[in-house]
C-alpha cells in the first residue's frame, strides 16, 4: 500500500490537516481533500487548493 493509499485510508475529505516541511509548516492549516499519485491535493484557509508532493512533507490531522 502506498502512501496516497495510506492517508486516504485515514483522513477524510474536509478533515483539518496541517502541513509540514521538516519543522516548517507549509502554508496555514488546511483542508484534506485527497491524495493520489504521490501528491496531497488540500485547500488552505484562503480556499486555494494545493498540490504537494508527499516525498518530503508530514501530514498531521488537527
Amino acid at each position: 500500500m502506498g502512501l496516497s493509499e495510506k492517508l486516504n485510508n485515514v483522513l477524510k475529505l474536509g478533515d483539518k490537516i496541517e502541513v509540514l516541511s521538516g519543522a516548517d509548516k507549509i502554508d496555514c492549516d488546511g483542508t484534506f481533500i485527497n491524495a493520489e499519485d504521490h501528491y496531497l491535493v488540500w485547500s488552505n484557509g484562503d480556499g486555494d487548493i494545493l498540490f504537494t508532493q508527499l516525498d518530503n512533507v508530514t501530514v498531521k490531522k488537527v
